[in-house]
């Protein structure tokens, strides 16, 4: 995660001085970071001008420095397949910044399926796996595509991108 810092005042006087600062980053980084672009002396506002990461969360331009580090330190402390989930829950729920802490903390709630990407697909799983009926006649007469689309529309979950 990366967020481009702009100072606000030498912005409104017409001249563009900012840097890349990468997240999550310790107190001394980013002062040093603040140092360079000139905040603390005479200027003392800045704004986030542009960022980047790889699960579309969105950053506002007055996002806080603390609540983007710890953000980022708690992406960090994640497994591939929980950065897949987190990927997959914030295509469902949200990516402002405010919601994504609250994601995380409740992580543990979700279940990512990668192999299932359609109501039929789901009606399947569902009956041969979590009923667990296997039987001949399931395959050539139920209704998977109804009975995924059932279960899908009673559910919390959904279908992303990623299952």
């Amino acid at each position: 995660m990366r967020i481009y810092v702009t100072n606000l005042g030498k912005y409104n006087e017409g001249q563009l001085v900012r840097e890349w600062l990468k997240l999550p980053c310790t107190d001394s980084q980013l002062q040093a970071l603040l140092d360079r672009i000139g905040i603390g002396v005479e200027y003392e506002e800045y704004f986030i001008t542009d960022y980047e990461n790889e699960f579309n969360i969105r950053i506002g331009e007055y996002e806080s420095f603390t609540e983007l580090n710890k953000i980022a330190q708690s992406i960090n402390s994640l497994n591939d397949y929980e950065k897949k989930l987190l990927k997959a829950i914030i295509e469902l729920e949200s990516s402002d910044t405010s919601n994504i802490l609250p994601i995380l903390e409740k992580k543990d709630e979700y279940f990512l399926h990668y192999d299932i990407s359609t109501n039929f697909e789901l009606g399947h799983y569902y009956i041969h796996e979590v009923v667990g009926i296997d039987i001949k006649i399931f395959t050539e007469y139920f209704d998977y595509e109804a009975y995924g689309r059932d279960i899908n529309l009673n559910s919390r979950g959904g279908f992303t991108s990623f299952g």
